[in-house]
């Protein structure tokens, strides 16, 4: 009896002093269930203390070392194995080479309709062997290059593609949205290099979507923090991560288009406040008639945001989940990043004023504002992994 007593003693003075009961009851949880590994990890990471910075090296310029202008307008950008950066202009639709010290090395494509040209550049990925792949919204399709920027093939699109997520030297992991019946749908698929459906990994959600219709036709707009599929791909694994973000749950699918892995941990919503609704009506103001705008009127706002829109591998394997959380620093607004290592496990969460774009051969990559120009340059970052002071 005494024994029993001050068992509950003690975890009621838990409780109050630091919830070291509950804290006990959270510990990390892995079953295998038909086939699937089931990886419940607890609110807290393994390394609560572990941060990361990253430090500016460089910033890829508009001129080059003769004074002449090499980009206008960037969009699009990939980094091969020997650190050169490929980066797509929005302005005469090429696609512009430089070395990772920002020496300009060559450009390929140009505006057109006709074997490798352009009007949109949509995505833009390098193959293992050194391609390069590239998507043309507009003209609905996909064009292959040699490393050294020479034509080599593409093939028109049935259906519409948009997001690349894998890539092998013989297919790419590709999103299709079709517009049917009055509804989005969306499928990640895999396809060859000549359009055949090789894989159909499966049909995924697509946000909740508010129409406004106009004559024959009509102006759809996403319901902000709606429910929707969100994914991305782990080049070097060839693995395909997709979260329904409703809620902290992620699953995690092989080669073969199986899923294999789930991973989840609690996690409890952010709210949708008033001043996040005004925020977003505030962009419209200035046409208060425009079809958009009349739709943002029109919005019923779901009471709590989505867990995120936004996943991220690195070129290490760990997963990078933005979640909605905020908070103020150094008159910084600070977003919450969850990593999650190769295995699945809950590793760290960290701090950031920027969202991190691009890993590749240990470093990071974003489009930056240039303080000089105003123009959005890409910029290379170190990455150093620290304890947090």
């Amino acid at each position: 009896m005494k024994k029993d007593f001050l068992a509950v003693f003690l975890c009621l003075g838990f409780l109050i002093g630091f919830d070291g009961c509950k804290k006990k009851e959270e510990a990390l949880k892995i079953e295998m269930i038909e086939g699937v590994e089931y990886i419940h990890n607890p609110s807290t990471p393994v390394q609560p203390t572990k941060t990361v910075v990253f430090e500016e090296e460089f910033s890829f310029q508009e001129k080059d070392e003769t004074d002449e202008i090499r980009l206008f307008k960037p969009s699009s950008y990939a980094v091969d194995a020997q650190d050169r950066i490929y980066i797509s202009d929005d302005s005469d639709l090429s696609i512009k080479v430089f070395d990772r010290q920002g020496k300009y090395l060559r450009s390929f494509g140009r505006r057109g309709s006709g074997p490798g040209e352009f009007a949109a550049i949509r995505g833009m990925v390098i193959l293992p062997d050194g391609r390069i792949l590239v998507t043309d919204d507009w003209q609905r399709r996909t064009s292959v290059f040699s490393p050294e920027g020479q034509f080599l093939s593409s093939f028109q699109w049935k259906k519409n593609y948009t997001n690349i997520y894998i890539a092998t030297n013989s297919s790419f992991t590709v999103e299709e949205q079709v517009f049917s019946e009055g509804q989005f749908e969306r499928s990640v698929k895999v396809l060859d290099f000549a359009g055949k459906e090789l894989l159909n990994i499966g049909k995924f959600t697509f946000p909740e979507m508010k129409i406004l219709p106009q004559g024959n036709g009509a102006t759809a707009l996403p319901v902000p923090w709606s429910s929707s599929s969100i994914f991305a791909g782990d080049q070097k694994r060839q693995l395909l991560y997709h979260c329904l973000n409703d809620k902290y749950l992620i699953e995690v699918y092989d080669q073969q288009g199986k899923k294999f892995r789930q991973i989840d941990r609690p996690y409890e919503p952010v709210p949708v406040t008033g001043e996040d609704i005004d925020k977003l009506k505030s962009r419209f103001t200035a046409r208060p008639d425009s079809p958009v705008a009349i739709l943002m009127e029109q919005m019923e706002f779901p009471r709590v945001k989505t867990v995120t829109e936004r996943l991220l591998v690195d070129d290490t394997g760990n997963l990078w989940v933005q979640t909605y959380e905020e908070k103020k620093e150094d008159e910084k607004t600070l977003t919450a990043f969850d990593i999650f290592n190769p295995d699945g496990i809950y590793e760290a969460r960290v701090w950031l004023d920027f969202i991190p774009e691009l890993f590749a051969n240990g470093k990071m990559y974003r489009l930056a504002e240039d303080p000089q120009t105003g123009m959005e340059l890409p910029k290379r970052y170190g990455i150093i992994w620290k304890e947090a002071p």
